[in-house]
């Protein structure tokens, strides 16, 4: 399966101000660990690549998946989460993807619960 083609499950912080997208990449070496993290991170985002995500935050979601991740997670694993300002996110650009082209709007759409 086509990690980009993965179901969205973008955060639902698209009514905060302060929220704003995130890259937020792993290398984690025990594959236990592995699945667990990802599934963590995809409940904040979206997959992008193996072992990329985006993920639409408030600085306090990404706290409280970086949280979530240290109690999962052990010391020779890494997860880096980078903050994208609006400028960043229209200059992304990508090689040997003319089928997968970047879909980032500056912030995800937004769902009615009835």
């Amino acid at each position: 399966m086509n990690p980009a083609s993965s179901p969205a499950c973008d955060s639902g912080d698209t009514m905060a101000t302060d929220a704003k997208w995130w890259l937020v990449c792993y290398d984690i070496r025990d594959e236990k660990r592995l699945r667990r993290a990802a599934k963590k991170i995809q409940g904040f985002g979206r997959r992008m690549q193996y072992s990329v995500f985006r993920c639409w935050m408030t600085p306090q979601r990404m706290q409280q998946l970086r949280w979530e991740l240290t109690q999962e997670l052990k010391p020779e694993d890494s997860v880096l989460m980078i903050p994208l300002c609006e400028s960043c996110v229209r200059g992304l650009e990508t090689t040997h993807s003319s089928v997968n082209r970047p879909d980032w709007p500056e912030e995800p759409k937004s769902f009615d619960i009835v």
